[in-house]
């Protein structure tokens, strides 16, 4: 069993997107967004940091109470977070 096994990744018809939620107290965005794009992909990516910056990605919709969003292209994905916990991640 892999690591992402253990995450609760689900693909979301309505959405045409791997979709999961982050916690604001436990699992930061970022991390939400590099396993659903390992999932998306199906194959290890470059780091995260080498698209967005994960501690501002978190610092931006982790800590919002707006209705912010994120959106950013990894390789052949679309990842978009929202600030109400949803992260998806389009191929």
């Amino acid at each position: 069993m892999s690591e992402n096994d253990t995450w609760d990744v689900v693909w979301d018809d309505d959405h045409d997107a791997y979709t999961m939620r982050y916690d604001r107290d436990g699992l930061a965005p970022s991390v939400a967004a590099a396993v659903l794009l390992e999932t998306a992909l199906d194959a290890e990516t470059d780091p995260l940091f080498d698209y967005v910056d994960p501690d501002a990605l978190d610092a931006i919709v982790d800590g919002s109470e707006a209705a912010v969003t994120v959106t950013f292209d990894v390789e052949a994905a679309t990842v978009t977070v929202h600030a109400d916990s949803r992260v998806f991640v389009r191929v």
